[in-house]
């Protein structure tokens, strides 16, 4: 049984070499945590969103941004994640919730 409405995905900014500003859209939980690794301190989570498909993740990532609509070629574009994706996030969101002291890992921080 599935517990969460979907796939949780962030919305990350930080600034490059000469200031400009550099977005990411990754995957909450340790999914992202390679991702979140190889952002430099100051960078932030702008915003995080439920999608199912890649396709759908991209589509609200580029209304986001304000780049209009997102297509692919690719049949797995499409396609809804795998269930072992939905099963390490809830794990890790109901890991999220027992901890008072803090998330486990540094995966929820979203300001660096």
């Amino acid at each position: 049984m599935r517990l969460l409405p979907g796939y949780l995905h962030e919305i990350w900014l930080h600034h490059g070499d000469n200031e400009e500003e550099l977005h990411s859209c990754i995957p909450f939980g340790p999914a992202g945590d390679g991702a979140r690794k190889l952002d430099p301190p100051g960078s932030s989570c702008l915003f995080v969103f439920w999608a199912d498909t890649h396709i759908d993740a991209m589509n609200i990532y580029y209304d986001f941004l304000g780049r209009g609509s997102y297509t692919s070629e690719e049949p797995w574009d499409s396609e809804r994640y795998p269930v072992a994706w939905y099963v390490e996030q809830e794990a890790y969101a109901l890991a999220l919730t027992k901890h008072s002291s803090g998330p486990p890992t540094a995966a929820a921080e979203f300001k660096r």
